[in-house]
């Protein structure tokens, strides 16, 4: 037979032994989803800048804002994104790669986020 003397505390221990692991799973999982919709951001962001200042009237340092604005409309004005433009001319043809680096502290080992994106610049008549 089970006295109950014998039962005392074991519903904390049972918490403990199973509260510790749960947290662990749940914080990872959250880091995780986190880092990745900024990863998304970040490479929607750069997209949009790189294809923003191909336009015929626009300059590089407005598609650089463009993105700097969308990332932080997206992931708030603290996070600090890097966005570097460089133009590339083949033949009549000219290039825009953005490639735009941001610091992200939810991951551990992997604190920077990386996105690129080219885009061909409208002929202008």
């Amino acid at each position: 037979m089970w006295s109950a003397s014998k039962e005392l505390g074991s519903a904390v221990t049972d918490f403990v032994l199973v509260a510790f692991p749960m947290l662990a799973i749940f914080s990872s999982t959250l880091a995780i989803t986190l880092g990745s919709y900024a990863q998304v951001v970040l490479l929607d962001a750069t997209i949009e800048g790189a294809r923003y200042s191909a336009l015929a009237d626009q300059s590089i340092s407005s598609g650089v804002t463009k993105t700097k604005q969308l990332v932080a409309a997206s992931l708030g004005p603290a996070a600090a994104v890097q966005v570097e433009g460089v133009v590339s001319k083949i033949g009549t043809t000219e290039s825009i790669q953005f490639v735009s680096k941001l610091a992200l502290a939810l991951v551990p080992g992997q604190s920077l986020l990386k996105a690129s994106s080219v885009a061909t610049r409208e002929a202008e008549y």
